[in-house]
């Protein structure tokens, strides 16, 4: 059984059904009918492309062999070998591979539920749609705030969604025929894009203010208003105003994590080099609910869709070698590299040793896009979806 259908949970299954004998029976259970490519959420959050672009019906990738179910985890009860869903049914399993991905974490902030996150496909939909019911509202109300998006975090995501909005935001003010709309991005750090070298972070930062994007760094978020961010550095305490305040500061592993007891930290589980507990090795945990250790730095790898995908394969390989007692394969990871978006036409990457930045790096990223649809769903997908629209 496999719970998830996100990139860990997808990559798993795919690789049973091609891995496993007919009689093996498989289970993909997943909350939504749908795939999501989480990693362009913010597109769709800026408005600058359309939800079904990043979107693929789960089973028209899984063969007929397996029994997909749309349902939702409540509990993996590990010791009787079986997973409680909220319908009231109980499924056993032999093995689980368990990727039931990650929730935005407020971290206890007061007034979080006044701020919009960013984790799901709803979740970036309902942006969209509250950032231009805002500016259409501002012809009628004339509150200034109406014009003003907060962006809480400057971290991969929060820096992919203001590079968007600065592409979006000026089209919505011409439509809207409103003055021009204000954009703060508020994050605790002193530097932004700590994982890229510092000139590519420079030139991120000058490229955001030049294009009109207000970066407060240094800035600790102590509690969000209605219409405000309460935030405080070394000149004392500030408010940020706007009616259109979005959280991507943190994010935690699913809660089902917690509920059925896990040894866990924010709903992820230590696991061993082959990604499963050494109390019950028929459980593999992978992607945002799973923690590995990299022995390089001695702390858990980041939780990033690369490292998710490998964790679906390996899991997926560690399945199969134990179902025919063959010995389990380690995990190990070494980045293919890392692209940030900036809007459309331009990002920063690094590749080995190579640093791109401008329309390079932004290519770079249009090809990571197509490959990750082409290895999630099928080729068709990819000519379907992919950023050239080569169908079209």
């Amino acid at each position: 059984m496999v719970l998830g259908g996100g990139y860990a949970g997808l990559r798993a299954i795919k690789f049973l059904q091609r891995q496993l004998p007919k009689e093996v029976e498989l289970t993909l259970v997943s909350d939504t009918p749908i795939h999501t490519e989480k990693t362009n959420l913010h597109e769709v959050a800026a408005g600058t492309i359309a939800p079904n672009r990043i979107t693929f019906e789960i089973e028209s990738v899984l063969q007929p062999r397996v029994d997909f179910r749309v349902e939702t985890v409540m509990k993996v009860d590990v010791d009787h070998k079986q997973i409680s869903f909220a319908s009231g049914d109980i499924l056993p399993y032999d093995y689980v591979i368990v990727a039931l991905g990650f929730k935005s974490e407020s971290f206890g902030l007061q007034g979080a539920e006044n701020a919009l996150p960013l984790d799901s496909i709803d979740s970036a939909t309902r942006i969209q749609s509250a950032v231009e019911q805002q500016v259409a509202r501002y012809a009628k109300s004339k509150d200034p705030n109406d014009l003003n998006v907060v962006v809480c975090g400057a971290g991969f995501t929060g820096i992919e969604l203001v590079g968007e909005f600065t592409k979006s935001l000026p089209k919505l003010a011409a439509k809207y025929n409103t003055p021009a709309i204000n954009l703060t991005c508020i994050e605790m750090a002193t530097h932004i894009l700590p994982m890229f070298d510092q000139g590519l972070a420079d030139y991120a930062v000058d490229y955001l203010k030049q294009k009109g994007a207000k970066l407060l760094t240094g800035a600790k978020i102590t509690a969000i208003e209605p219409n405000a961010v309460v935030y405080s550095d070394d000149e004392g305490e500030h408010r940020a105003y706007a009616n259109t305040i979005i959280w991507t500061v943190g994010v935690s592993g699913s809660n089902v994590i917690a509920d059925s007891g896990f040894d866990q930290r924010r709903n992820r589980v230590v696991v061993g080099e082959h990604l499963n507990m050494d109390a019950h090795p028929e459980v593999y945990l992978v992607g945002d609910v799973s923690a590995v250790m990299d022995p390089a730095s001695s702390r858990p790898y980041p939780t990033t869709a690369q490292i998710s995908l490998k964790q679906g394969e390996i899991a997926a390989k560690n399945v199969v070698a134990a179902i025919n007692n063959q010995p389990q394969t380690t995990f190990t990871y070494q980045s293919a590299g890392t692209v940030a978006s900036l809007s459309d036409t331009n990002a920063i990457g690094e590749v080995g040793k190579m640093k791109l930045k401008g329309y390079p790096a932004s290519a770079l990223k249009k090809i990571i896009t197509d490959r990750s649809l082409l290895e999630d769903a099928n080729l068709r997908t990819m000519f379907k979806k992919g950023r050239y629209d080569i169908y079209h």
